[in-house]
């Protein structure tokens, strides 16, 4: 809930002795007085477990025993804020708060007006408070304020603010510098300064786990792993580690050992909907379908109503089933899908795939036609479905499909490497060899996928079609 992560102060001996004697108090039925801060800190550990109705209770008793206090306040204000959305309610709470010359309560109410979708009023007011506040401050206000936007992924104003400090040392200037680094793909910038706060620090969870995601996000796995590894070194249940190390076995294509890791992970936060969905999806690559079915369940009863997740989750379950040969079982769990989806083409063709997948060709047609129809014979549905029948092993049909696409869409640059593979299998050299030219250069890392087994691992992709020149006798 905080603006800096508590992850490593909940690992300190200090929090650690805090906590231990709030909940021996409690167990005791003794009532046990700390300051507002100390409160907040065990609702925010509290929080971070899944444990809503516990932190939100420790908050209302210090809101009780400290009113106006802005620590507890801030905190109904975020949840009010982050997790419902309630812009009233947060600035109700955020009016509460006594001391209005607090940083905190600046940094809230900017922090309300880029949620309600104005960052440049944000920006503005921020900018008049720095130059109200003592000099003794602006630097830190200035790193505070570069958190704030960068939480919100406004990378500009982020640095913008960043160079307004001028504590360029300072562990606070680091962290956010790496993290906005980081933001605009400077990864090894990132790197390099995640790596000086772990020298001064060897033993920081956030740190080694900040450095595994910029080297996650540079392709970088094995050292992603390794400094994931670290993170585990100093905390085996650390949450982020577990995923961050299960993410990186999974893009390894290690789907056993990322499930451990993605199991590990639940057992720590067992609310999110996320793990549960990740577990489910490894076991469908391990093809142990009944297992995978039983996760998705559990994300789904996890999931809110409105979630984001919930129309991929219906994806992988109906996928599942069908592998079970439970069609109609499927078809069912695809009418939830429905019911969220956007774009209702997309999802017929999905629908179509699973059945041609399980043998029902002739049903299959019917949901590839309507989306045609319903469509108005949209390229990029067409070619969807020319993929989808290509993968199924009718190459004939798809390669037919394809030139339909390219004769009425002559602009369309997505979908060569199918054509292409099709072309490859029926032996048409020529238009294979076009194809191939056209994919090379709309489609790479799609040319990869679809064409790849067809050349040695040693060759280039960018040097295909002259190795395809000379090894069809076309040099």
């Amino acid at each position: 809930m905080s603006y800096n992560f508590s992850e490593d102060y909940f690992e300190s001996n200090e929090f650690k002795n805090t906590l231990k004697r709030f909940e021996e108090a409690g167990k005791n039925g003794e009532e046990i007085i700390l300051d507002s801060e100390e409160f907040v800190d065990i609702a925010e550990y509290y929080y971070s477990l899944g444990k809503v109705e516990t932190a939100l209770e420790i908050i209302d008793r210090t809101i009780d025993l400290y009113p106006g206090a802005a620590a507890p306040l801030l905190f109904k204000a975020r949840m009010a804020l982050l997790d419902y959305n309630d812009i009233d309610k947060a600035n109700y709470y955020a009016d509460l708060i006594e001391d209005k010359t607090d940083l905190e309560y600046f940094y809230l109410k900017a922090e309300i007006m880029i949620v309600d979708g104005k960052a440049d009023e944000a920006d503005e007011y921020l900018e008049e408070r720095f130059n109200e506040i003592d000099d003794d401050e602006i630097d830190f206000f200035a790193i505070d304020t570069a958190a704030l936007f960068i939480d919100y992924n406004k990378v500009d104003k982020a640095e913008k603010w960043i160079n307004k400090s001028e504590a360029t040392d300072a562990v606070e200037y680091k962290e956010q510098y790496a993290r906005i680094m980081m933001e605009i793909g400077e990864y090894e910038k990132s790197q390099t300064l995640f790596n000086e706060l772990i020298d001064k620090n060897p033993y920081s969870t956030k740190y080694w786990n900040s450095l595994a995601s910029s080297q996650f996000l540079c392709n970088n796995l094995e050292d992603a792993i390794q400094s994931c590894e670290f993170a585990l070194a100093i905390n085996p249940e650390n949450a982020t580690a577990l995923l961050n190390k299960a993410n990186g076995l999974y893009n390894l294509g290690n789907y056993k050992e990322a499930l451990k890791y993605y199991t590990r992970y639940c057992s720590q936060c067992p609310n999110d909907e996320n793990g549960e969905t990740l577990i489910g999806f490894c076991n469908m690559l391990l093809e142990d379908y009944v297992n995978a079915i039983k996760h998705f369940q559990i994300a789904e009863n996890l999931s809110s109503p409105d979630s984001p997740m919930l129309s991929d989750i219906y994806k992988d379950w109906a996928f599942a089933l069908c592998r079970l040969n439970r069609i109609d079982e499927s078809m069912a769990i695809l009418d939830k899908a429905e019911a969220l989806a956007t774009d209702k083409n997309d999802l017929l063709v999905y629908r179509g795939s699973l059945l041609l997948g399980s043998g029902r060709f002739f049903e299959s047609k019917k949901y590839f036609l309507t989306a045609i129809r319903d469509s108005k014979f949209s390229p990029t549905i067409v070619m969807k479905i020319a993929i989808v029948i290509y993968e199924s092993g009718n190459v004939e049909i798809a390669y037919k499909m394809f030139q339909m696409l390219y004769k009425r869409h002559p602009e369309c640059n997505s979908g060569y490497p199918f054509y292409a593979a099709c072309c490859y299998s029926l032996k048409k050299e020529d238009e294979f060899l076009e194809c191939l030219k056209k994919a090379i250069e709309h489609s790479p890392e799609e040319t990869k996928i679809a064409l790849g087994k067809i050349f040695p691992d040693n060759v280039d992709i960018n040097n295909y079609y002259q190795y395809m020149l000379k090894k069809l006798g076309k040099a």
